[in-house]
């Protein structure tokens, strides 16, 4: 299963709202946990990536302007930042995770609410994409 690095928190939140019971429940928290762990590290690199372009003063603090950071060629910054959310990460479909991999695509497809709109909609479909990767023989 492909997940790029900017789908990371919606899937996560998104995973977190649905309501399920027992082992899909467990199931759903152990995979969310590999989720939120690969969100942790993206959010650490995006902050390695901004410590690299922060502009520091005569006595080596980060300058603010406004109580915003100020930084050095932010195009540069965003596109670095921009960058790392296009990264993707696999996890493997392999009999190890087979069990929990089959429960997320039930809880998705199944066990999400019967109607959604606006923006909601959209976050769904993207989801959906995601687990319809989910393929086993």
């Amino acid at each position: 299963m492909k997940i790029y690095n900017y789908q990371l928190e919606t899937l996560a939140t998104y995973l977190h709202s649905l309501k399920l019971e027992r082992k899909a429940s467990r199931l759903r928290t152990r995979f969310k946990n590999i989720i939120l762990e690969k969100f942790q590290t993206v959010l650490n690199e995006v902050n390695e990536i901004n410590k690299e372009y922060l502009i520091f003063d005569e006595n080596n603090q980060p300058l603010l302007k406004d109580d915003k950071y100020l930084f050095k060629d932010d195009v540069k910054r965003l596109n670095d930042i921009n960058e790392l959310y296009k990264e993707s990460f696999i996890i493997e479909q392999n009999e190890n995770n087979r069990e929990m991999l089959e429960s997320i695509k039930d809880s998705v497809t199944n066990h999400s609410p019967l109607s959604f709109e606006g923006s909601d909609a959209d976050i769904y479909d993207g989801i959906c994409e995601l687990v319809e990767q989910i393929e086993y023989e």
